[in-house]
């Protein structure tokens, strides 16, 4: 996939979660950095979900995908970088914001506060990345 294409992708996915945040959580996601607490919460009322009824796979991938896209938008709008297809394993290839010699998988850490860790705050993730981008 060329770089215009994952960008395009990212934006798109960015907005269907700005989109299910508000219609199905009544939750704004504005784009800005303090946009991120009301991500936390999203993943908070995710995990509540999942703990109640588990989402499918699919459905959990999906979530994922889209609100890690958002976040990763928030991070570039906000520090830089770009999008990467990590494809290293063929096995398990991911998408990542890549800044200078770091790469932050948002969609994995998402995945991992709402199956595992509803304690993980996005809001601190990005912030401990802006440090380390930019040391």
């Amino acid at each position: 996939m060329q770089a215009q294409e994952l960008n395009a992708l990212m934006q798109q996915s960015a907005v269907d979660a700005v989109n299910f945040a508000a219609e199905q959580y009544q939750l704004t996601l504005d784009g800005s950095l303090e946009s991120l607490h009301q991500v936390d919460t999203l993943l908070a009322k995710l995990y509540q979900d999942q703990q109640a009824k588990p989402h499918s796979s699919e459905m959990l991938f999906t979530l994922c995908n889209i609100i890690g896209a958002y976040v990763g938008e928030v991070f570039i709008q906000h520090v830089g970088g770009q999008w990467q297809n990590n494809t290293q394993d063929h096995s398990a290839p991911y998408l990542a914001v890549g800044f200078g010699d770091k790469e932050f998988p948002f969609a994995s850490v998402c995945y991992h506060k709402i199956v595992n860790d509803n304690s993980i705050s996005l809001q601190d993730y990005l912030r401990q990345a802006r440090e380390n981008a930019t040391q």
